[in-house]
């Protein structure tokens, strides 16, 4: 595989609003220390333009750690306000 050729081995992506979208690939490529390594792209399509983003494994599972950390103290923020205000309710949804 020569340096500029790299190969997609799966994609996933999510439209997350109005004319934006993130999607992931794995892809195969070379580093620069071996001559064979996958890795993550994180792209993101806006109003037409594209910011590819290249992470290595190890930088792509720690984004989704803090991802997963940011969700969490999100979800118990809303939870605590919905609790405030709605004193007696038993249940919510949380978007």
């Amino acid at each position: 595989m020569k340096q500029d050729e790299k190969k997609i081995l799966k994609s996933i992506g999510i439209k997350v609003k109005e004319k934006t979208l993130v999607e992931l690939f794995l892809k195969e490529g070379v580093s620069e220390n071996t001559n064979h390594a996958t890795y993550i792209t994180l792209s993101i399509h806006k109003d037409g333009s594209n910011t590819p983003i290249n992470l290595d494994k190890a930088k792509a599972s720690h984004l989704s750690l803090m991802l997963g950390q940011l969700v969490a103290e999100g979800n118990n923020i809303d939870y605590e306000r919905l609790k405030k205000k709605y004193p007696d309710q038993e249940s919510w949804h949380i978007y």
